[in-house]
């Protein structure tokens, strides 16, 4: 069963107010006749692991320390005087 939440809001948005008060009273109502486990949680992961399923990791030939070096290296000072 292929759910998609777009279609169903989309259909939600488009029912009267009155339908749309009785769909959230079903909704109620099979939440206490099918509780979730409790072993089962519903917690989102990590924005992290997210970004790095997504796009993976960073891949570069240089080692961290010449990274790092780069960094640095490319960093200016401003002698410029500014005044408000």
């Amino acid at each position: 069963m292929d759910i998609k939440l777009a279609e169903i809001s989309q259909e939600i948005n488009n029912l009267p107010e009155e339908a749309q008060i009785l769909l959230i009273d079903f909704i109620q109502l099979l939440k206490k006749r099918y509780p979730q486990p409790e072993n089962i949680t519903t917690s989102q992961p990590h924005p992290l692991n997210t970004f790095i399923e997504k796009y993976g990791a960073w891949e570069d030939e240089r080692t961290a320390e010449e990274i790092v070096k780069e960094i640095y290296d490319s960093r200016t000072i401003s002698n410029s005087d500014i005044s408000l």
